[in-house]
């Protein structure tokens, strides 16, 4: 089967670079919703008519964007529950992402204590556990630490 598929070649600052290539274990990915970086690029191709996500959660905390008459006039302003969905579970992933690199990074100073890493990390930003439970992020650090591990060895 024939492969359509398009490639795009985006210029990066040097230490841009060298970020993607530990972040990604190459200089090139593949896009996907399920990393961060991926659903990025994704995001900013089109309208995010392929993200399929869970029911309405009502959240309790709100963060205020401020978008000048300047652009909203140029580009226009799509508002929705999606797109707000979409905002909070990229930051989410990226938020996963930083504790999990954390975690790793530690494990050669204290190799069998990924959870000191990762309680550090949570209180270095005051994140408790009515805010997400420590073992949720353990178990999803559990499942995605073989593939963390890959990327930031190549």
């Amino acid at each position: 089967m024939a492969d359509y598929s398009i490639t795009q070649h985006i210029p990066v600052a040097d230490h841009v670079y060298k970020f993607l290539l530990k972040r990604c274990g190459s200089d090139a990915i593949e896009a996907s919703r399920t990393n961060f970086i991926g659903s990025l690029i994704l995001s900013l191709h089109g309208r995010n008519t392929d993200v399929k996500y869970s029911k309405t959660r009502n959240f309790s905390k709100i963060f205020s964007i401020k978008v000048p008459y300047s652009l909203y006039d140029k580009t226009g302003v799509h508002i929705s529950e999606v797109n707000a969905q979409l905002f909070n579970d990229q930051i989410d992933k990226l938020f996963r992402d930083e504790i999990f690199v954390h975690m790793l990074i530690n494990k050669d100073q204290d190799k069998k204590h990924f959870l000191k890493s990762l309680k550090s990390f949570l209180t270095i930003y005051d994140i408790t556990e009515e805010d997400i439970k420590l073992e949720t992020l353990h178990r999803d650090f559990k499942r995605k630490k073989d593939d963390y591990e890959e990327k930031l060895s190549a």
